[in-house]
């Protein structure tokens, strides 16, 4: 989950990068997305988005990327 110190904003700072990273490595490894894939970028551009959005919990954009 993210911490007290971390972005309500939708700006993500530095522990907001680790945890968006951390998730992304996640649904990667579990779906067999390779890294540089249209599909990973995507991804990418999906997690952003839903941080951007103003949704920082960590198990649902995990979710949200699991169910796409």
């Amino acid at each position: 989950m993210i911490g007290p110190h971390v972005s309500k904003s939708g700006i993500a700072y530095p522990d907001d990068l680790v945890l968006l990273k951390r998730i992304y490595d996640q649904v990667c490894v579990e779906r067999g997305i390779a890294r540089g894939s249209s599909e990973a970028s995507d991804l990418t551009i999906e997690a952003i988005e839903l941080f951007s959005a103003g949704i920082f919990d960590e198990d649902t954009i995990g979710r949200r990327l699991r169910d796409r």
